[in-house]
């Protein structure tokens, strides 16, 4: 019996031993990468349906009151956007007691509270059930499809077709009544975000959609479906007048260092690359501190962390080109910050959508509404930059042409070959 007592003392001295250890490992780990320590608890976000909202308004103002505490406790941003709680709080109370009566309602008026938060970072996870099967190109504010797949193409659709109307309201009027529900930390990312969503929706399951095809204008019934838009390849790599090297970076989410590092081989050698991360949203900020060691030549402080990313023994020893966009947010922002502080890259096409710094945290509200907040007080870069509310701005500021997307030809990517013709930068 005493021997067993031993042994069970034992045990438990070495869980407590563990545990303090741990504990210490952690606190280190916080202070080196806060990033990381909250990613090593953080979940990934419930998204939940319009349908699954309270129905009734005494449980939404329950609902709402509760989420707008946690906003009060914990969104970092609003004093320096000139935000009043305290009035958006009166202001939604008096919707949600006079004009919002069923969930859908309730479910748009949080998409237009968040969005008043003025942050790219600040949303709540809703399921977008009802889809057009593609997401339209915004370019000199209009809308056009580009490569339609099947599904848009059997109703009717074609590639190049601009969107000139939804549900008979012009897209100017259209953009102007939809950005009040999108996020952004800048008005270039809330046009883009609105006008990529044009053939989405929460409530509707029709949409009809006015398109102008050459010298003719269409009215095509578009029924919305419930499957979302398929993933594309995370990085993409091709050779380019057999000398230059082109990634695409689509993510910054787990696995995006070990495709690059896949394809990294076959360009490692060549005298110019071009990475494009246009399409890049973000994910996780240490994935672009991992691809910035392929691509700096010398050791630079990291643009978010008290750290020092260190270039790999085989990183790359050409020229390289980043190709960016106001859909370039997050990770992707980070990744473009510190190359673009690093001095080792030439930055082309518009400015990204400036939101990298702010520390997002997730929670969930008493109806079980997963949503996200900024946490962090205003940040600056080693070099300055701030870290939300404007965009990394491009060495050549180049946005893509109306003419050049009818004749097949990216203009971005082609002013970057132009350079690199031309022997600058």
């Amino acid at each position: 019996m005493k021997r067993a007592f031993f042994i069970i003392l034992k045990v438990l001295v070495g869980l407590v031993a563990f545990l303090i250890i741990a504990i210490g490992l952690l606190f280190i780990l916080s202070r080196c990468n806060p990033e990381l320590i909250q990613r090593l608890f953080e979940e990934e976000p419930e998204y939940v349906s319009f349908s699954a909202l309270p129905h009734d308004r005494d449980s939404m103002k329950a609902d709402f009151d509760g989420i707008h505490k946690i906003v009060v406790e914990n969104y970092s941003l609003y004093r320096q956007k000139g935000i009043s709680l305290d009035s958006l709080y009166d202001v939604y109370s008096a919707r949600l007691r006079d004009s919002v009566k069923t969930n859908n309602d309730y479910g748009m008026m949080l998409l237009e509270y968040f969005a008043d938060l003025r942050c790219g970072h600040a949303c709540a996870f809703f399921i977008g059930e009802h889809f057009g099967g593609a997401e339209p190109l915004y370019i000199e504010d209009r809308l056009f499809l580009n490569q339609p797949g099947d599904y848009i193409r059997k109703h009717g659709f074609l590639d190049k077709d601009e969107i000139v109307a939804i549900n008979g309201k012009a897209i100017p009027n259209w953009m102007a009544e939809n950005i009040r529900y999108h996020e952004g930390s800048t008005a270039e990312q809330r046009a883009l975000r609105t006008a990529s969503s044009a053939l989405t929706s929460y409530t509707d399951t029709l949409l009809n959609i006015t398109v102008a095809r050459g010298s003719d204008t269409i009215s095509i019934p578009l029924p919305l479906h419930a499957k979302g838009f398929p993933n594309p390849n995370i990085c993409e790599r091709k050779i380019l007048r057999d000398s230059i090297g082109y990634i695409a970076i689509h993510t910054m989410r787990n696995g995006i260092v070990e495709a690059f590092d896949s394809l990294y081989p076959s360009v490692k050698s060549l005298p110019y690359l071009i990475v494009d991360i246009r399409r890049n949203g973000g994910g996780n900020s240490l994935n672009g501190e991992k691809l910035c060691e392929y691509l700096l030549k010398q050791e630079k402080k990291h643009c978010l962390y008290d750290k020092t990313i260190m270039p790999r023994a085989d990183a790359y020893r050409g020229k390289v080109f980043l190709l960016i966009d106001t859909r370039t947010f997050s990770a992707a922002e980070s990744f473009a910050i510190d190359l673009w502080e690093s001095g080792e890259a030439t930055l082309v096409g518009c400015p990204t959508g400036g939101d990298t710094g702010s520390r997002p945290e997730t929670f969930q509200s008493p109806a079980g509404i997963s949503f996200r907040v900024a946490t962090s007080s205003p940040r600056l870069s080693p070099s300055g930059f701030p870290l939300e509310g404007r965009g990394v701005p491009p060495h050549y500021k180049v946005a893509q042409t109306v003419k050049d997307f009818m004749n097949g030809i990216d203009t971005q990517l082609e002013f970057a070959l132009g350079l690199i013709q031309n022997g600058k930068d």
